[in-house]
């Protein structure tokens, strides 16, 4: 199953942010890390030298494949899925997908692959964006209009969309219990003020551009 970011990683900054804000959910005692769609490591690399850990990562794209080579331990270059299944099993403390679910074709058919490359204990660590967010809301709602953009949560490589409902549904479609969620990069706009307000906090995940979750196998 392909992630295709049709962008030139030699020029293009989507393949080289540092998601600082998705370091505190990471396990601080993991031992070996996978990154699914690794860009060019900037995230890995820092997982790397904050917890000495082993850190492979997954890309589609050579060129930034290429650049994650430099800096974290093993870069495995292709489709997702079929990259996954040479994977050993049982491997992984930790696996992370920070944006990368949405431009999957089936991210539960990968959630569940990913479950046997997990440690007992291990965990999935993923950031997504939340189609909610209320300066994204008023686009399709006010202005009638669902853009395609070159980032952010209109994406025009996005194949699914998501909402905090529905991100706890994927993990437990495939197997997983949240441990963890929490709306992160936040918008306090006056918009998304007025919806919580006039709403009674049923728009209060209107403030987030994207969650980041934590889940682990079900037993």
């Amino acid at each position: 199953m392909k992630i295709v970011f049709r962008r030139d990683p030699t020029t293009d900054m989507y393949y080289r942010y540092a998601r600082q804000e998705m370091l505190p959910f990471m396990p601080a005692d993991a031992q070996r890390v996978l990154e699914l769609g690794c860009a060019e490591g900037v995230f890995a690399a820092t997982v790397k030298e904050r917890t000495g850990a082993e850190v492979w990562g997954i890309e589609f794209n050579p060129q930034a494949a290429e650049r994650a080579r430099a800096v974290i331990d093993r870069v495995l270059v292709g489709d997702a899925d079929t990259q996954i299944a040479e994977l050993p099993d049982n491997h992984f403390d930790a696996v992370v997908c920070n944006d990368v679910l949405e431009h999957l074709v089936d991210p539960v058919a990968t959630l569940k692959q990913l479950r046997t490359k997990l440690k007992p204990g291990g965990v999935v660590v993923a950031s997504i964006p939340n189609i909610r967010y209320a300066p994204a809301l008023s686009k399709v709602v006010f202005r009638k209009d669902f853009p395609q953009d070159d980032e952010g949560i209109f994406d025009r490589t996005h194949l699914r969309f998501f909402t905090h409902k529905s991100i706890v549904r994927l993990f437990e479609t495939a197997g997983f219990t949240m441990q963890r969620m929490k709306g992160i990069n936040a918008y306090y706009g006056p918009l998304a003020l007025l919806l919580t307000l006039m709403s009674f906090g049923y728009f209060s995940d209107g403030f987030y551009l994207q969650y980041a979750c934590v889940a682990s196998p079900s037993t």
